[in-house]
């Protein structure tokens, strides 16, 4: 899918504040706790950097960012990007986000930086992205999810990755995600209900309520109508 479009996601976690978590894949931090926290982090380096972890969480969590913030680890912040722009299926590592990418010297916007185990230099063991001269990437604990000026040393190889395109999207919809959701007259529950839509319909959508960002304005069966932005039950995506 388009390389704009992720770009796109890349840049909401950083506006969001998302953090660093070892084994994050996108979580949102009003919805972890500090146990999880500490149960994800064991499973590194025994768990040695988990009170930065759980700092960085309490930090965020008594931000204005406490609503919006995810949990990544670097891995988990690209796949997340990827996915959700419709360009990879399923959370991988670093090895698997490579194992999709086309080897390359050559760097452009949307190019995937990846860093390697000193020893083993087939084995990633963080990655990023390119954009403009700038790396995004989720860096760790202390620093969370950035943007900041791309360093050529910091990174070991390159990779083009196979589902994204240059052709950008140009129609937004509105995916339902499970169950059955109400479509409304207005942006709220008080509004009544004026059709139901089920798991993989797609409505055209026009962005979010700037009254109420909580409600996907779209449109149903050719008038305008609302539905839950809430990420149970729907999400966004772009196709061409």
């Amino acid at each position: 899918m388009s390389i704009q479009a992720f770009k796109k996601q890349l840049a909401l976690q950083v506006a969001n504040h998302s953090i660093y978590v070892w084994g994050g894949s996108g979580q949102l931090c009003k919805d972890v706790t500090e146990e999880w926290i500490r149960k994800k982090e064991a499973r590194n380096d025994g768990g040695k950097h988990a009170d930065e972890a759980v700092a960085a969480w309490r930090a965020v969590m008594a931000s204005p960012y406490k609503d919006v913030a995810r949990v990544f680890d670097c891995s988990g912040y690209i796949s997340f990007a990827l996915m959700q722009v419709g360009a990879l299926d399923k959370r991988r590592d670093c090895d698997g986000l490579y194992s999709k990418c086309d080897p390359t010297d050559e760097l452009r916007d949307g190019t995937l930086l990846f860093r390697v185990n000193k020893e083993n230099p087939n084995d990633e063991t963080h990655v990023g992205a390119y954009f403009g001269g700038m790396q995004y990437h989720s860096k760790g604990r202390k620093d969370g999810v950035v943007c900041e000026p791309f360093k050529a040393s910091y990174w070991a190889k390159f990779g083009w990755f196979r589902g994204l395109q240059d052709k950008e999207p140009t129609h937004q919809y509105v995916k339902v995600k499970g169950g059955s959701v109400r479509v409304r007259s207005g942006n709220g529950t008080k509004y009544p209900s004026i059709g139901t839509v089920h798991r993989g319909d797609l409505l055209p959508c026009f962005g979010t309520d700037d009254r109420d960002p909580y409600w996907y304005m779209v449109k149903y069966k050719g008038q305008d109508a609302y539905i839950t932005s809430n990420e149970r039950y729907t999400e966004l995506i772009w196709k061409l």
